[in-house]
């Protein structure tokens, strides 16, 4: 019984093809995601993005608390140029985002203030470790973070919704400082 109520004579085929697709879409949208945790710190990201707690360069200090991207990311530091994960920045498709974060085990003056409700993506600039990239400042649950969104040039605005999304899932534990 594809049409108990009757409503498709109603509707017309390319009206309800038009819904069916529509529905579609929605659906992957609101697919599963998945959870990132690691150092106390969680995210929920896309079920087809990827996360890694591996350290993606050989700095030790502050510690890497967060990498998820919307590409396969590598799973070591090997190509690291310093500070820079330059394998998974060399990596980033023209479409594709980067989420790249650190924890410092002291504040930096009045540079992280709490963590916003929503993040934006507004400080964009040219920088040290991730070279151009949105930087965000933020302390959670007592803990001070420094986030980076590499986007690349074609991205669209629905990644960059994503990449808000899983910035606005960002949770830390307190006490549970990363080593």
């Amino acid at each position: 019984m594809l049409d108990p109520y009757g409503v498709l004579p109603r509707i017309g085929g390319v009206k309800i093809v038009a819904l069916l697709g529509v529905l579609a879409v929605a659906t992957a949208c609101s697919s599963t995601s998945q959870t990132f945790r690691a150092q106390g710190v969680s995210v929920r990201y896309p079920s087809w993005w990827h996360a890694t707690s591996a350290r993606l360069t050989p700095v030790t200090s502050p510690v890497q608390v967060l990498a998820v991207a919307s590409y396969p990311l590598p799973h070591d530091s090997r190509g690291a140029d310093g500070c820079s994960p330059k394998k998974a920045l060399d990596a980033l498709p023209s479409d594709g985002a980067f989420i790249y974060g650190w924890e410092y085990g002291s504040p930096q003056g009045e540079l992280f203030q709490p963590r916003p409700k929503h993040f934006a993506l507004t400080n964009f600039a040219g920088f040290e470790c991730l070279g151009p990239s949105y930087v965000l400042h933020f302390r959670d649950a007592g803990r001070f973070f420094q986030v980076h969104v590499a986007l690349g040039p074609r991205a669209s605005p629905y990644t960059r919704s994503l990449v808000l999304r899983v910035l606005d899932s960002f949770r830390a534990k307190a006490g549970t400082p990363a080593r």
